[in-house]
């Protein structure tokens, strides 16, 4: 086919922003603009993770429509969804990742695992579809309420900071990815009590809660601080610095609160219902 006559190879491409920055930019810089831009493994990873988000979304129509109402503060549907996630989609991931099931190429190829980016594009997908399903303008409407929409800013920041660490994630390199696939595997887990407390929210339920959820941020913050010691790219580094400092506080005020929680549960006080974030 005629590609025309300003057609450049995309590593040609890539060496001609790397001359051209008059030495601003690293290699690894230009590795990383060229995989965002001109990688067809990256265009597949933006493909996969719209259509990850599309099925998500319909997922989450479909349960509301089946399943309408909200029990403490939630719909019906974030319980489905959010206990499909991390109780059905990221163990079974881990479960292949562990058996070498997933690897490039085929599980007899010896190739790197297809686990990691596929925790990352699931996560961002899942944490996207719950912004704009029941953050939006468009949550009353889905939901059949005659009052305003569900809003809440903190829902959103806590997800875009997560969206970002999770589409960076598949930018880094191998055993950074990995790292990575871990701290949200550790977090998601961490975060299923809050799930399983908003469902039955006994004594028992709050402290479990505020334990798992301090000890899993214990293992994957130190994670996180190690993949961005090993970041040399500046394009990559701030951003993840962002998200990860962004969850950090966002994580340090809801352990405040489920301390302040499990007190009170344990004091055998009433715990009141609410939808506010942090839980």
């Amino acid at each position: 086919a005629d590609l025309g006559p300003t057609w450049f190879p995309p590593r040609a491409r890539a060496s001609m922003l790397g001359a051209r920055s008059g030495g601003i930019l690293t290699g690894e810089d230009v590795d990383n603009i060229r995989n965002m831009l001109f990688d067809a493994d990256a265009g597949g990873d933006v493909v996969f993770l719209v259509n990850a988000f599309a099925a998500y979304a319909a997922a989450r129509l479909a349960i509301e429509f089946v399943l309408p109402g909200k029990l403490r503060g939630y719909t019906h549907q974030q319980y489905v969804v959010t206990l499909a996630h991390q109780v059905v989609v990221l163990p079974v991931l881990a479960v292949c990742w562990a058996a070498g099931l997933l690897a490039s190429g085929g599980s007899a190829s010896g190739g790197p695992s297809e686990a990691p980016g596929l925790i990352y594009l699931l996560t961002g997908a899942y944490v996207l579809s719950d912004s704009l399903v029941n953050y939006s303008p468009i949550s009353a409407a889905i939901a059949g309420s005659a009052g305003p929409p569900t809003f809440s800013w903190g829902v959103h920041a806590h997800h875009g900071f997560t969206l970002l660490l999770c589409l960076l994630g598949t930018t880094l390199p191998p055993w950074l990815e990995v790292e990575g696939a871990v701290a949200i595997l550790l977090g998601e887990a961490g975060s299923l009590w809050i799930t399983i407390t908003l469902l039955r929210p006994t004594r028992t339920n709050f402290l479990l809660r505020l334990l798992t959820f301090f000890a899993s941020r214990l293992c994957a913050v130190p994670i996180a601080i190690d993949v961005l010691r090993q970041c040399e790219s500046p394009l990559t580094f701030y951003p993840l610095l962002a998200g990860v400092a962004g969850l950090v506080y966002d994580n340090v005020r809801t352990l405040l609160r489920m301390r302040y929680h499990a007190r009170q549960a344990a004091a055998g006080g009433g715990v009141a219902e609410h939808g506010s974030w942090p839980l």
